[in-house]
């Protein structure tokens, strides 16, 4: 039976996460106590699908942290001691149950880089579906090849995706992540979402604003200017945590 493996709060995390909000080895993420401007998945959620849940329930998520990353971030809060740190395995059912107890509606797989395990999300995915309940998370298109199979696997109506773009050219993607860029790849498992029809939206980090509208309209020569709608960028934040190791 696969085992996930799942990073709890810890180390320097530990100081932007309050502590009601730990949920044993999980958090509870409050998207809208900040201002939300980093997470509109409940804003388009709602303005996209009918649903009975308020915005306000939408935001209230059950986070997994799964272990690992193929990016190296300088501004993620997560920080090595959430990516690389000591994990713990549950299995899908284990986080199901986990996610019953925690009074949420939305199962949020975060990183690092969740889509290492993209190939597995289906369990997840199938299993989620009870009482109103959605699955969030985030795709950014340079983990692995994907394979159309996985992502026909979890087009289901109550998942929605954020498909994260860290950079709009080679040189904004390596001050991003510290990681250069397979462009080929990137296009190509652009091209699987696409074709597989899940739902997702695109945010842009920490873009470089002065290319950041050339690559748009990129993206819509090639998909069409559907693929921008609900888009927004997201601007850094100075976490506690960044502070420590600064």
């Amino acid at each position: 039976m696969y085992k996930w493996r799942v990073c709890p709060i810890q180390g320097r995390q530990l100081l932007d996460v309050r502590e009601e909000d730990l949920f044993g080895d999980f958090r509870i993420c409050h998207t809208y106590r900040g201002g939300g401007g980093y997470d509109q998945f409940p804003k388009i959620f709602k303005r996209r699908y009918e649903h009975n849940l308020s915005v306000e329930e939408l935001g209230k998520q059950f986070v997994v942290q799964l272990y690992g990353c193929h990016l190296n971030c300088p501004y993620c809060y997560v920080t090595k001691d959430g990516i690389w740190g000591s994990y713990v395995k549950y299995t899908s059912d284990e986080l199901i149950e986990e996610f019953k107890k925690s009074d949420c509606y939305v199962f949020h797989l975060m990183g690092g880089s969740p889509a290492l395990y993209l190939d597995r999300w289906y369990e997840l995915v199938n299993k989620v579906k009870f009482s109103n309940c959605l699955f969030t998370s985030d795709l950014l298109l340079t983990e692995r090849e994907y394979k159309q199979d996985w992502l026909q696997r979890i087009n289901r109506s109550h998942v929605l995706l954020a498909v994260n773009i860290k950079g709009v050219t080679s040189k904004d993607h390596v001050r991003n992540t510290n990681r250069s860029i397979d462009w080929s790849m990137f296009w190509r498992n652009l091209d699987k979402v696409c074709e597989s029809y899940v739902r997702f939206y695109i945010t842009f980090t920490n873009p470089d604003m002065n290319n950041l509208n050339k690559f748009k309209r990129k993206l819509a020569v090639r998909y069409g200017a559907w693929i921008l709608k609900d888009s927004f960028v997201i601007d850094l934040i100075k976490y506690e945590a960044l502070k420590e190791i600064s």
